[in-house]
């Protein structure tokens, strides 16, 4: 490809590359209600009314990987295409190898290795990964073994079962010791009483589904990006070791060119 065609590709893609980032970002902080779901079920007993109503589910709409899969998709291909064009410009530069936890990144002139360092001190793309939705620790969660979910990067908690009560009242007409067998006096009003009891009148479940990452995964990702920016400063310092050429450009006379229209001062165009 051409240079000239790919600056025109990079600068296109640049644009819909950054609004994808903070549109990531913003998801990740504002929807991570659309990676959890939950499901509850409730089955009467003992001739108690039936209540629909109860056995709810919300589904899980996404889950982190899918996103990140759809980003990289996306991502990937632009930083190619833009650190492509800083290999271009740099040509025969002299370069210093990038490693990180013993994974070769390769042999990056000065401009390759500043461009990732403002790729990696983005302000859009760190609040992107700040903001990646993680899981409570204090819930137990495994693999989902939901059919709905089959294929995708989602866990469950075990199903909670409980059973709902109620209390229920009875009137109950208290004995009078001071009356025998079937007696009773004209007029003569018994004195009751309220008994409660409580009785069982469902059966409940309650489970959750999450496609949320856990705290130590982001925690992880945070870490390696810290320690590829901290590998970027490094060989930056250490390819800028070599010793500085002169200016191929004449300074000198480009400023007196614009300010005086000639190669020298003071020299005035009418």
């Amino acid at each position: 490809m051409k240079m000239n065609t790919l600056l025109a590709k990079v600068d296109h893609m640049s644009s819909s590359a950054a609004s994808m980032v903070r549109d990531y970002a913003a998801f990740f902080k504002t929807k991570q209600g659309a990676f959890r779901g939950e499901k509850n079920t409730y089955s009467a007993v003992n001739g108690y009314d039936e209540r629909p109503e109860r056995n709810t589910q919300t589904t899980v709409q996404t889950t982190v990987q899918e996103k990140f899969d759809w980003f990289e998709d996306r991502y990937i291909p632009y930083l190619k295409d833009l650190f492509s064009i800083e290999a271009t410009n740099a040509g025969d530069a002299y370069k210093v190898e990038l490693i990180v936890d013993g994974i070769s990144f390769g042999k990056l002139s000065a401009i390759e290795l500043m461009r990732l360092r403002n790729v990696l001190t983005s302000k859009e793309l760190n609040t992107m990964y700040e903001n990646i939705p993680v899981r409570s620790d204090a819930k137990i969660y495994e693999e989902c073994t939901d059919s709905q979910y089959d294929g995708r990067e989602i866990f469950q908690t075990p199903i909670l079962k409980s059973d709902e009560r109620t209390t229920e009242k009875e009137e109950v007409i208290l004995k009078d010791p001071n009356l025998g067998g079937d007696f009773k006096p004209n007029n003569y009003t018994p004195k009751t009483t309220i008994k409660s009891k409580t009785v069982k009148v469902a059966e409940t479940t309650h489970q959750e589904f999450t496609g949320e990452w856990t705290q130590r995964k982001k925690a992880e990702l945070l870490r390696r990006k810290s320690n590829l920016l901290n590998a970027v400063v490094i060989a930056l310092k250490e390819v800028n070791e070599i010793e500085a050429k002169e200016a191929n450009l004449n300074v000198d006379s480009l400023i007196s060119y614009i300010h005086y229209g000639g190669p020298g001062k003071n020299v005035k165009v009418q």
